[in-house]
C-alpha cells in the first residue's frame, strides 16, 4: 500500500534504508524557495497512490535536513532518488513531465504481469499483429475468460482482417465488464471493414467514403477523419449523414481526451452547426 512519509536525519535509517530492503523506496527533496516542487511533489503523490509504492519527502527548509543535500550531493530541486536494497538505482533532477515521470516510475514499481501486458499493448500499437497473437494466446491458454487479453485479441484480428473471428470476441463483452465501451467501439469499426471489401463503388461521395473507411482499418485516423470531413464539406447528408456518423465512431474509438478527438469534433460541430 502506498505511504507518503516525512523523512528526516533520526528516521532515515528505518523508513528508507531499511525499507527499500524490501520494495523500492522514493525520495523527493523540496523546499518552498521553489514554487516548481510543490507541482512535481503532486506528481509524485499521484504516482505513489497509482503505482502503489512508498514516496518519502525530505523538506529541505528544516535546517536538521541541510546534511542531505551534502550526503546525496543535491544540486538542484526538486530532486528524486529511487533507493532499492541501500542503494541509488535512479535519480530524477528537476522538473519531468507528468508521461515521462510515470515511464520513468513504472520501470521499478510495475508487476511482472503488468509488464507483460504494456509489452503486448504497445506491439498492437505498433501493428505486430503477427507478434502480439502469440503472447496473447499464451495468456488466454492458461485464462480464457481474461478480458483485457480477449480485447487485444479482437484488435489484432481486426489488424489482419479476420473480421468474423473478431467480431464474435467483441459481441462477447458485457456491459459490467470494463471493456465493454471499447469492445463496442471496436465492433462499429467492423462496419469498416466490410466497407473496404466492396469490390464496385460507384460515385465520388461513395468513392471518399471508401478512401476514408481504408484509412480507418488501417489505423490512419487523422487521415481517415480528414477524409470523412471532406465528405461531410461537400455533402453532409450523403447516404443519411454517414460521414458524420463515421466520425463519431472514431471519437468513441480515440476516446474522449485524444488531440484528434478534441481537432476533429470541433470541426464537424463548425460545420454541422455554424
Amino acid at each position: 500500500m502506498s505511504q507518503i512519509l516525512e523523512i528526516t536525519l533520526e528516521n532515515f535509517d528505518s523508513m528508507v534504508m531499511a525499507a527499500s530492503k524490501e520494495r523500492p523506496v522514493v525520495l523527493h527533496f523540496f523546499s518552498s524557495r521553489y514554487p516548481e516542487c510543490a507541482t512535481f511533489a503532486a506528481l509524485l503523490e499521484k504516482q505513489a497512490s497509482i503505482l502503489d509504492f512508498t514516496l518519502g519527502t525530505v523538506n529541505l527548509d528544516v535546517p536538521e535536513n541541510s546534511q542531505f543535500i551534502q550526503v546525496f550531493r543535491v544540486q538542484s530541486l526538486p530532486d528524486v532518488r529511487i533507493i532499492s536494497d541501500g542503494q541509488i538505482i535512479d535519480a530524477i533532477s528537476g522538473v519531468m513531465p507528468e508521461d515521462k515521470l510515470k515511464a520513468r516510475l513504472e520501470k521499478h514499481f510495475l508487476s511482472d504481469e503488468k509488464r507483460y501486458l504494456i509489452n503486448v499493448e504497445n506491439l498492437i500499437e505498433q501493428k505486430l499483429w503477427d507478434e502480439a497473437l502469440p503472447l496473447i494466446e499464451s495468456v488466454l491458454k492458461e485464462n480464457p475468460g481474461n478480458k483485457p487479453y480477449l480485447l487485444l485479441k479482437a484488435k489484432a484480428l481486426l489488424g489482419q482482417g479476420h473480421v468474423p473471428l473478431a467480431k464474435g470476441i467483441l459481441e462477447g463483452f458485457i456491459a459490467s465488464d470494463d471493456e465493454y465501451t471499447s469492445a463496442r467501439s471496436y465492433l462499429s469499426l467492423i462496419d469498416f471493414h466490410v466497407e473496404v471489401a466492396k469490390t464496385d463503388v460507384q460515385g465520388e461521395d461513395a468513392q471518399i467514403y471508401h478512401e476514408a473507411s481504408l484509412f480507418a482499418v488501417q489505423s490512419e485516423y487523422k487521415k481517415a477523419l480528414q477524409r470523412f470531413l471532406d465528405l461531410v464539406q461537400k455533402n453532409k447528408e450523403w447516404n443519411n449523414g454517414a460521414a458524420s456518423k463515421a466520425m463519431l465512431t472514431l471519437f468513441g474509438v480515440l476516446g474522449p481526451k485524444h488531440e484528434l478527438t478534441w481537432e476533429y469534433r470541433s470541426k464537424l460541430n463548425t460545420i454541422l452547426f455554424i
